[in-house]
């Protein structure tokens, strides 16, 4: 399994997450958060039920989530790596053995607020 799906909500996370990164920590920063971003959801895409990655079924059936700071070491990036990622990325295993990538949301966020029903 190699490849994945993105919702367009969590489209919009990243859009929204590479915005604030550039907007408030320059260039080269939102390009480590990106190469960072990348390497979790091909990692997942590889190893779906990967160390680091959780069961979520409390929130939605069939939901697992991956905190990037178990990508961290792997993404490498010219400029360094990221030091203290904040997001997590919900998804879940489509029937197609396809990721589908549900969203991408800021550790301190009431997650459940944001995520759809089933």
């Amino acid at each position: 399994m190699s490849q994945y799906r993105i919702s367009n909500a969590a489209r919009a996370d990243i859009v929204d997450i590479l915005r604030l990164s550039q907007a408030q920590f320059g260039n080269q920063t939102r390009q480590r958060y990106q190469a960072l971003i990348l390497t979790a959801l091909q990692a997942i895409a590889g190893t779906p039920y990967r160390i680091g990655s959780h069961d979520r079924d409390e929130l939605a059936p069939g939901l697992r989530s991956y905190h990037l700071i178990y990508s961290r070491q792997q993404a490498k990036h010219p400029h360094g790596a990221v030091k203290s990622p904040r997001h997590i990325v919900f998804y879940r295993v489509a029937n197609d053995d396809v990721i589908e990538v549900v969203r991408v949301l800021h550790d301190a966020m009431e997650v459940q607020l944001h995520l759809p029903d089933g």
